[in-house]
């Protein structure tokens, strides 16, 4: 239920639409109780309506455990994350609350193309 899968129980996973396929994903992963979950790109291809859902499915599942994401949508970065790491090229040019990561001139200058001050 958590999943908004019930309905489509009986289905093989391969049937499942794409943003199915990624909260089933998800789900296993939860299942098999894990207290660190790792998520690269969880909302990619996906449509505005699927990408809001998977942000409520990613909050609600990773109450209370580790979440590390790789991730270029900021508004789902900012929709989840409690601290952000930006890296470039490799390197972290900061790390703090996602308040502070929206002021930062670095990531402003990095992501945006403004010239830090």
């Amino acid at each position: 239920e958590l999943l908004k899968l019930t309905n489509r129980r009986d289905l093989q996973a391969g049937l499942l639409s794409y943003a199915e396929q990624r909260a089933l994903e998800i789900g296993i992963t939860i299942a098999g109780g894990a207290d660190i979950i790792l998520l690269d790109e969880p909302t990619a291809g996906m449509s505005h309506s699927e990408t809001d859902s998977a942000v409520a499915l990613i909050r609600k599942v990773s109450e209370g455990k580790t979440l590390i994401m790789v991730e270029h949508d900021m508004s789902v970065v900012f929709g989840i994350a409690d601290r952000i790491t930006v890296l470039v090229y490799g390197e972290v040019i900061a790390s703090d609350a996602p308040a502070a990561i929206r002021r930062n001139a670095a990531v402003q200058e990095a992501y945006l193309g403004t010239e830090a001050a």
